[in-house]
């Protein structure tokens, strides 16, 4: 799988992080995804991202920890993410003019690069399961 640029090559949200403090950040990571995807079906811009870690990181030390790694890198250039259990994806625009997206699963936080359109049409799903069923077409 080839791995996207937004997170520097890495496969993991959580790759980066040291080793000491890699268990406890990817267990506030893997809570982040669950509470991302709670809700089920959504589109979640950056305020809410950020304002649902909070609520599930209280602790700023530890919450700082894990913005510093590649969860913090991805919502910092984070415009918008759509979410279809397990799937969050994200729309990122690192530099003007330059998307990127990503699908992470919440499930082992694996990062998947996916094309504009793919996320559009998993942004579609959010909104209509069966959009790609329907027989009109417009042209």
């Amino acid at each position: 799988m080839a791995s996207s640029p937004i997170l520097r090559d890495k496969e993991l949200v959580t790759d980066d992080m040291p080793d000491d403090a890699s268990r406890q950040s990817r267990q506030h990571v893997k809570r982040c995804f669950a509470k991302y995807i709670e809700k089920g079906r959504r589109i979640i811009k950056l305020h809410d991202l950020m304002e649902e870690m909070e609520q599930v990181i209280d602790d700023n030390i530890q919450r700082n920890q894990v913005l510093e790694g590649n969860l913090g890198f991805l919502l910092s250039c984070t415009q918008e993410a759509a979410v279809d259990p397990p799937y969050v994806a994200f729309a990122v625009r690192p530099n003007p003019g330059v998307w990127e997206f990503v699908r992470v699963s919440s499930e082992d936080l694996s990062v998947e690069p996916i094309t504009s359109t793919d996320y559009l049409k998993f942004k579609e799903s959010v909104y209509d399961e069966d959009w790609n069923y329907h027989e009109i077409w417009i042209g």
